[in-house]
C-alpha cells in the first residue's frame, strides 16, 4: 500500500492513455484484492484512481466519459473475478459480467451528480451511502447477484472482521470505502488538513483490526458439543451424475456410495450427517417424502427413484441416533391452475413446482423438508419472469433443474430429539448475511451448508464460496459444517477459522464436533440495518443536497 502512498498525485499527466490506465488500475487492483488472493490490504486503495479520474473530469461536462471509464474499471474486475462464470453458459457470462459492472457504475454517476449539484464534502458521503445502497438492492431484488459486495473481500482475513458480529458485511463496504476516501484526501491535500487526514484515516484503518484481534484471541465458543460427520461424494455433475452418458452412475448406486463413505466415520455418538446438494436426483413427489410409509401406488409412479429413498431410509433406520440432511429434486402438483403457485410450471393440462430440495431424516422418525429460497438468477429462476420469461429455453441446465423453480418464504430450522437446531442452507442461499441470520433467530445453534461447486470445474468459484461461509461464521458466532458434491468440505468455527479442508475433485468424509450456540448476535437480531439505514439516508441526503444547490443558486 505504501508504494501508491508515496505517489505525487498532482504531478501525473492527465491525458487519455493516463486516464485509461487508472480506470484500468482500479479494476486490476479489486481482482489482485479479492479472495482467494491473500492481498486483501489492497481493497483499502484500490478505488483512489477512478477517485482520482473523477477529480480530472469534474470540471468539463464528460458525464458519458466518466461513465464508460466506471464501467470499464468494474468489468475489469469482474472479469478477473467471475471468469469462471463462463463454465456454465458462455453467452449467459458475458451478458451477466457486463450486466454487473453497469450496475456497479450507477452509485459512481450518482456520487459524482451529488458532488456537482452540492459540493465535494457532500459527495462523497454520498459515495458511501449510494453504493452500500446498491448493494442492498443488490442483495434483495431478483436479478441478486452480491457474489462482489465490498464486505465478501475480506473473507480471507477473518482476525480482522470480528467485528462483523455487529455489523455484517456492510460494515467491512464502509470501512474499505472510507479509508480510500481519507489516502484519497491524503494524496491530494497538501495543504494544513494534510496531517489532519493522515492521523484520521491510519486510525480508522488500524483500530478496527486491533479491536478485532482482541475479539478474537479473546472469543471462547459455547454450546454444548455435538458430533457431525460431512460427507463429499465427488461424483462430477457434467458426466457421473445427471447426464446419461457411458460414465453415469444410477442415483442409487449413488446413494451407496454416500453410505459406503458415511460408515467410515459416524459412530453412536454422530448426531447429524450430511450429504451435499442434489446428492439424489430424479424428481420425488413430496407427498412420497413426507410420508412414514410410501405406499404402492407411489411406488408404481416412481419406482426407479423411490428405490434410492428406500435405501436412505434403510441406512437411517440402522443408525436410530442420526439425524441425516441430504440435497435432492422434488415436486409437488397442483390440481387446478387457481391452486398452482406463480413459480409452477406447466405440462398438459398439470400444474407442478420444481424444488431443490433439503431432505430432513430425523432420529425421531420423522420426515421433512426444506425448498431452497434464494435461487441463482438464470439457472434456477427467471427474474421478473413477466418481463424476461422468453429467456427460459435459453437458460443452462444445472443437473435438470434449469428454469423456474419453486421456493418457500420461510427459513425452515431442522431439529433432533434433543432440540439441537440445523439451518438447511442450500449453495448460493450461504452468501446472503440477513438470509442466514434469519434461520437462526429461527432457532439454528448451527449451519448446514450442502452445496455442489463442481459445474465451475477447478476454478476459484469453490474456494470463494467457502470463504463467503466464513462470514456467515463470524455474523452469527455459528459453527458451520459443509458438506460439497465436490468443491471443498470442511468444518468453520464460530471465529471463521476453517478446520479440516478436504481437496477439490477427492472422495472425503470428514468428522468433528462442533458447539451449537444459542446466544443471538447484535447483527443477528437486526440482519442488514446498515443497508437499509444507507437506502433511507441516500434518499434524504441527495434532496438535501438539492435543497442546498437550489438556496446557493
Amino acid at each position: 500500500m505504501s508504494w501508491l502512498l508515496s505517489l505525487q498525485v498532482s504531478r501525473i499527466p492527465v491525458n487519455g492513455f493516463t486516464i485509461w490506465s487508472a480506470s484500468t488500475l482500479t479494476g486490476l487492483l479489486l481482482w489482485l484484492a479479492w479472495p482467494v488472493s491473500p492481498a486483501a490490504p489492497i481493497l483499502f486503495v484500490a478505488w483512489i484512481p477512478l477517485l482520482w479520474i473523477e477529480e480530472q473530469l469534474s470540471t468539463k461536462r464528460s458525464g458519458l466519459k466518466f461513465f464508460i471509464l466506471v464501467w470499464w474499471a468494474c468489468l475489469v474486475w469482474n472479469i478477473g473475478t467471475t471468469w469462471w462464470l463462463y463454465y456454465s453458459t458462455a453467452a449467459g457470462s458475458v451478458v451477466a459480467i457486463a450486466a454487473n459492472a453497469l450496475l456497479m457504475s450507477i452509485p459512481w454517476i450518482l456520487f459524482r451528480y451529488t458532488k456537482r449539484l452540492a459540493g465535494a464534502p457532500w459527495g462523497y458521503l454520498c459515495l458511501v451511502l449510494y453504493w452500500c445502497t446498491f448493494e442492498y438492492i443488490h442483495l434483495n431484488w431478483e436479478i441478486s447477484w452480491p457474489w462482489l459486495t465490498l464486505g465478501n473481500g475480506l473473507a480471507m482475513y477473518p482476525e480482522w472482521i470480528q467485528w462483523y458480529e455487529y455489523t455484517g458485511v456492510f460494515g467491512g463496504t464502509i470501512w474499505i470505502l472510507l479509508i480510500n476516501l481519507g489516502f484519497y484526501h491524503i494524496l491530494t491535500n497538501q495543504d494544513g488538513t494534510h496531517r489532519v487526514y493522515t492521523i484520521t484515516t491510519w486510525l480508522a484503518l488500524l483500530l478496527p483490526i486491533f479491536i478485532s484481534y482482541s475479539i478474537y484471541f479473546n472469543y471462547e465458543e459455547s454450546g454444548p458439543a455435538v458430533e457431525i460427520v460431512v460427507v463429499q461424494p465427488n461424483i462430477d455433475p457434467y458426466t457421473e451424475k445427471f447426464i446419461d452418458s457411458d460414465n453415469f452412475i444410477k442415483f442409487d448406486q449413488q446413494v451407496d456410495r454416500f453410505v459406503q463413505l458415511s460408515r467410515q466415520e459416524i459412530t453412536d455418538s454422530t448426531a447429524f450427517l450430511l450429504w451435499p446438494e442434489s446428492a439424489i436426483d430424479g424428481g420425488f413427489e413430496e407427498s412420497s417424502l413426507l410420508a412414514y410409509k410410501i405406499t404402492s401406488e407411489s411406488r408404481a409412479l416412481q419406482a426407479e427413484d423411490l428405490k434410492s429413498i428406500e435405501k436412505i431410509r434403510s441406512f437411517k433406520l440402522s443408525q436410530p441416533q442420526l439425524s441425516l440432511l441430504t440435497g435432492l429434486t422434488s415436486y409437488s402438483v397442483y390440481n387446478s391452475e387457481s391452486a398452482a403457485t406463480p413459480t409452477a410450471r406447466k405440462s398438459g393440462d398439470v400444474y407442478y413446482d420444481l424444488f431443490n430440495t433439503a431432505y430432513f431424516l430425523g432420529d425421531d422418525g420423522s420426515f421433512k423438508t426444506y425448498h431452497k429460497s434464494k435461487l441463482v438468477p438464470g439457472p434456477e429462476t427467471v427474474p421478473y419472469p413477466k418481463v424476461f420469461g422468453f429467456l427460459s429455453d435459453l437458460l443452462v441446465d444445472f443437473g435438470g433443474t434449469g428454469g423456474q423453480m419453486g421456493k418457500q418464504s420461510e427459513r425452515t430450522v431442522f431439529f433432533n430429539r434433543n432440540g439441537v437446531g440445523l439451518a438447511p442452507a442450500i449453495c448460493y442461499e450461504s452468501i446472503y448475511g440477513d438470509f442466514m441470520a434469519r434461520y437462526v433467530r429461527n432457532g439454528a445453534q448451527f449451519i448446514g451448508i450442502i452445496t455442489n461447486d463442481g459445474w465451475w470445474q477447478d476454478s476459484p468459484q469453490h474456494k470463494q464460496h467457502l470463504h463467503y461461509a466464513v462470514l456467515r461464521a463470524i455474523e452469527n458466532r455459528r459453527s458451520i459444517a459443509r458438506s460439497a458434491n465436490t468443491g471443498i468440505t470442511a468444518f468453520i468455527s464460530q471465529k471463521g477459522e476453517i478446520l479440516q479442508p478436504t481437496e477439490f475433485w477427492e472422495q472425503a468424509v470428514i468428522k468433528a464436533k462442533l458447539q451449537a450456540n444459542t446466544t443471538k448476535t447484535f447483527y443477528t437480531k437486526y440482519g442488514d440495518y446498515l443497508g437499509k439505514t444507507a437506502v433511507w439516508l441516500s434518499v434524504l441526503v441527495f434532496l438535501a443536497a438539492w435543497v442546498k444547490s437550489r438556496i446557493t443558486k
